[in-house]
């Protein structure tokens, strides 16, 4: 059995700076549900850059059929879990000064495609959210990885009613090697109406 703490040792092993290179990023893309004007979920997907991709594949696809599926899902689950600990999936989110209460994850799923393996997974609030009281963070408390909005939408927004809007504000910033809350690789705020 591979040991879900072997991911975090390959990660740490990647050296990343604040010129992180395409090839050490992680790719992310997030999805923001509503409902009756209320954030209720984040949905997000990480697409690993190829070195990290193949060794996921050698260390978690355990039956070698090239997808991920059953328990292999779950130690590939824990493992994500356990490297991002200290910002829940590197996900943390705020109402004014207060850190929310980790989500709960569902749906998680793994794909590979061209090489790449992607993971997918939603977080549900434990209360529904005004959305422009939030700021949604993807953040790496070691700075070992760099998380990377991707350049096309970055952020969906699901779930609007008729009348409504809301338009994404995504801050990219380039932490610098010791990380810490002033450099927040990715904030996500949103101002919404109607």
């Amino acid at each position: 059995m591979i040991r879900p703490v072997l991911f975090a040792a390959l990660l740490a092993a990647t050296p990343l700076t604040s010129n992180a290179h395409p090839e050490d990023e992680i790719l992310i893309r997030m999805l923001v549900g509503m409902d009756k004007g209320q954030i209720t979920h984040i949905g997000e997907s990480w697409t690993f850059d190829p070195t990290i991709s193949d060794w996921l594949i050698q260390s978690f696809d355990a039956d070698g059929d090239g997808q991920f599926s059953g328990d292999e899902l779950g130690a590939l689950q824990e493992a994500a879990r356990q490297n991002s600990e200290g910002s829940y999936f590197y996900t943390r989110i705020w109402k004014g000064t207060e850190q929310l209460p980790d989500p709960q994850i569902y749906g998680f799923q793994a794909t590979v495609k061209d090489g790449s393996v992607t993971m997918a997974f939603a977080l549900a609030l434990a209360a529904p959210e005004d959305p422009n009281a939030l700021r949604i963070e993807m953040y790496d408390p070691e700075n070992l990885t760099g998380l990377v909005p991707v350049k096309e939408n970055p952020v969906v927004i699901r779930g609007l009613n008729d009348g409504e809007t809301c338009v994404p504000a995504v801050a990219v910033n380039k932490p610098d090697i010791h990380g810490g809350p002033d450099a927040i690789p990715i904030a996500l705020t949103m101002a919404c109406n109607g």
